[in-house]
């Protein structure tokens, strides 16, 4: 009697969610085709044929789907990310290995590489993050408004254990760690929109580049020593001659 019960449920749920990630499908192919300010219920319910009220059923607004789709969108950067650090250890292992001031300072320019790794290779997730970053949240609601945070603190979890681990090993100077991590997405995303001049000067508007180099020049800001940062960079460079550095992911949900 107990299996009767269980099994129809998750069924259902199953279903349900089937419907809900077809929504998100959905929602990500308007934002392609019309931008974030094309993005309605009434444009995705065209998009899919259905009625609009059906999707209101699964997201209770704009907002709502909106950070839906930008949860997912971080979630799959997170699983590429740490598909490709799984590799970077055994690498940095070899030989006589790394001291752990050097190491922490590999893993966040390794970081810094996979970021901008991710603006080519997983360019619709990496366009969404940005979106959390650089667009004002849809709705005017106190919960319209406060619905990317969970979005961002995920995004931005990964990059502050990796400040943390290099201050702790004396290698950052002490500071406010989420407004440095802040500080260094922004600016990436930003840097990372030369690509888009790439056919005016192939040379000079270099992306992931200037990306690259922009994250060597904040850790230095933050204490590093100036040396150390290219020694380090130098084995970023081995582990991206190993495997891509952002990976399509693996693990559950994305076999």
């Amino acid at each position: 009697m107990v299996q009767l019960q269980v099994v129809p449920d998750d069924r259902r749920e199953r279903a349900r969610d089937r419907k809900r990630r077809r929504f998100l499908a959905a929602a990500g192919r308007v934002i392609d085709e019309r931008g974030l300010a094309g993005l309605t219920m009434q444009a995705v319910a065209e998009e899919l044929d259905c009625a609009v009220g059906t999707i209101y059923t699964y997201f209770d607004s704009k907002a709502a789907l909106l950070a839906a789709l930008q949860a997912e969108a971080v979630e799959t950067l997170v699983a590429s990310y740490r598909t490709a650090a799984a590799s970077w250890d055994p690498v940095l292992d070899e030989g006589e290995g790394l001291d752990p001031g050097l190491r922490a300072l590999v893993h966040l320019q390794a970081f810094g590489a996979f970021f901008c790794a991710a603006s080519v290779v997983l360019a619709d997730e990496f366009h969404l993050q940005r979106l959390l970053l650089s667009e004002r949240p849809p709705g005017s609601s106190a919960v319209d408004q406060r619905r990317p945070m969970a979005v961002l603190e995920r995004l931005f979890e990964i990059p502050r254990s990796l400040v943390d681990a290099a201050v702790a090993c004396d290698v950052l100077e002490p500071g406010d760690t989420l407004e440095r991590v802040v500080r260094w997405l922004a600016a990436l995303d930003g840097v990372l929109l030369l690509d888009a001049l790439a056919g005016v000067d192939r040379h000079l508007f270099r992306g992931q580049h200037h990306g690259r180099a922009l994250t060597a020049d904040l850790l230095v800001g933050w204490g590093a020593d100036r040396a150390d940062v290219e020694v380090a960079a130098s084995h970023v460079d081995r582990l991206a001659a190993v495997g891509p550095l952002a990976p399509p992911p693996h693990g559950p949900g994305y076999e």
